[in-house]
């Protein structure tokens, strides 16, 4: 279905990067050749930059019908030396070309894998979530659906195209549409993406998907460099947005739309769109999901997931995401069932909420509020520029959350980075491993 729909799209521009552009013909023209090269047999390690060579590689290995195994920039030699063990990887698709790998040795996969994406989650090593071919494709599906024309123009891919949102949700979903996809390094974006907002605004880009610490970078970009007036659709998702940060986005004229994804459902589950969007919910699930919520958790029955690698799939997935539907269908999310804080008062706190309202601050660039099993909460906050006044932000956080979800204690500390091993790759902070480091460093929060 993919590859009729880039055939229908013939001279359109279909990819564009510095100095180099593809029509839908020449894209299906280089995948082809590509996918000559490949075995349905291999597994392939695809560790690009981002850029046309990661999407025909990608393409190539769907058109193939070989295991395609993503290596997102941020992971470790160790890291990647695992992956390359637990998939059982044949070939390495690098910058120098394919490199075969001997070593591995075979490894069993549930039938009809055709990708494998490895999340750094909130563990050590990464676990390897697989996926099918038409699972992949019917979210791409699914998206183009419930998007319709808002997803035709131009979308820039920000995120890594190793993160299954950029790969999934945007390229493929783009290609369906007949897009023109516009494909960056990720070091052109500068530490810290200092140069979205020039980018987007030279780029026209009419579509984007971001994770919320990085709409909060552009928040701040727009503020003073002005509005990106060619942008229609802005989706975000990877982590919990407070719906006062989508509302002040959108008086910025940033057309923000919050939606929810897991690794195990081929990235997105439920998405806001223009004309189908509630703000505090996460949107209604794609037209392909079935979802239950049971004693608070979510449950999908029908998610591209077919196991972990050495794990089969057995039944529906427990999400372990916690959340509410309402009347009209709309999903809204409570946090991770893993993260709710028991204060000793018995009140139930999930910790993302506190979060997303301390985050509303501009003075706070990052936060992990924590307090399990003790009478009231604390944080620890990354303070977003030297001069921040932290006590005066903390309490106008406050003064939108009940007692019972109140901060009363914090600590200031340096910047959770993928770096540093204290973010995932979406954003999400590893909490286990953040709380360990900083209270070692800093003794008792107070």
């Amino acid at each position: 279905m993919l590859f009729k729909a880039i055939a229908a799209h013939r001279a359109k521009i279909a990819l564009r990067e510095a100095g180099k552009s593809l029509t839908y013909d020449d894209l299906l023209d280089e995948v082809q050749e590509r996918s000559q090269r490949l075995r349905a047999s291999d597994r392939i390690s695809l560790e690009l930059d981002n850029g046309i060579e990661w999407i025909l590689w990608d393409l190539a290995a769907l058109h193939a019908g070989a295991v395609c195994v993503p290596i997102p920039p941020f992971f470790t030699e160790a890291q990647k030396a695992h992956v390359f063990k637990t998939a059982g990887i044949t070939s390495r698709i690098t910058p120098h070309g394919i490199l075969p790998l001997a070593g591995s040795g075979p490894v069993d996969l549930p039938e009809g894998t055709f990708k494998i994406t490895f999340t750094s989650g909130t563990t050590g090593n990464p676990k390897g979530v697989c996926l099918s071919r038409e699972g992949l494709l019917t979210v791409a599906c699914s998206l183009y659906e419930r998007l319709g024309k808002a997803f035709v123009g131009t979308h820039v891919s920000v995120l890594p195209l190793g993160i299954l949102l950029e790969n999934i949700a945007g390229v493929y979903t783009a290609l369906l549409a007949g897009s023109e996809v516009r494909i960056n390094p990720l070091s052109s974006f500068g530490e810290m993406y200092a140069n979205l907002h020039e980018i987007l605004k030279s780029e026209q880009a009419t579509t984007v998907i971001l994770v919320p610490e990085v709409l909060r970078l552009l928040m701040k970009q727009v503020m003073i460099e002005g509005p990106l007036e060619a942008l229609e659709f802005v989706a975000v998702g990877g982590s919990r947005v407070d719906p006062h940060l989508i509302g002040a986005a959108r008086q910025m004229g940033l057309p923000v739309y919050e939606g929810y994804g897991l690794s195990e459902c081929a990235s997105v589950v439920a998405l806001n769109v223009p004309g189908e969007d509630k703000p505090g919910t996460v949107g209604c699930l794609l037209p392909h999901i079935v979802a239950a919520i049971r004693e608070g958790e979510i449950f999908i029955s029908n998610p591209a997931f077919l196991g972990y690698v050495g794990e089969p799939k057995t039944g529906e997935y427990a999400t372990g995401d916690l959340g509410s539907f309402d009347a009209d269908g709309y999903l809204s999310l409570d946090g991770r069932k893993k993260n709710v804080l028991i204060t000793s008062y018995g009140r139930n706190v999930s910790p993302e909420w506190v979060e997303s309202t301390l985050l509303l601050q501009p003075d706070i660039a990052q936060a992990v509020v924590f307090g399990d099993g003790e009478p009231h909460l604390r944080a620890l906050i990354v303070p977003s520029h030297p001069q921040a006044n932290l006590i005066h932000a903390i309490k106008l956080s406050n003064e939108l959350l009940p007692d019972y979800a109140q901060i009363h204690h914090f600590t200031a500390v340096p910047s959770f980075t993928i770096e540093n091993g204290l973010l995932t790759g979406t954003g999400r902070p590893k909490r286990d491993q953040i709380l360990a480091a900083h209270l070692l460093e800093t003794g008792e929060v107070s």
